[in-house]
């Protein structure tokens, strides 16, 4: 797929907003080229995706993003969204 160039100041802005989560300048950087391309191919809002990802103070994405990030990776190297759940004592000490 071609993709469309990330305009320079949305590129510095959405470098920023990942460095205020504490991680570091390339690995910052290479997310949001990564995070730019994803919401290309999926058709989502580069703002809003941007916006969601960071409002919590954490990175955090939805497992959709995930996914399309796993098509990517060695089969040994997988991400996915831990989900907790609230279980029962007894449930508990079964599992």
């Amino acid at each position: 797929m071609t993709y469309k160039v990330i305009p320079q100041v949305e590129f510095d802005k959405a470098v920023h907003r990942i460095l205020s989560l504490d991680i570091g300048r390339t690995t910052a950087e290479n997310l949001v080229i990564s995070f730019w391309k994803i919401t290309q191919d999926l058709d989502i809002d580069f703002r809003k995706f941007l916006d969601k990802a960071t409002e919590s103070g954490k990175l955090d994405v939805d497992q959709e993003v995930l996914d399309y990030i796993n098509k990517t990776l060695p089969n040994t190297i997988r991400y996915q969204k831990e989900i907790i759940q609230n279980i029962a004592p007894t449930v508990r000490r079964e599992l």
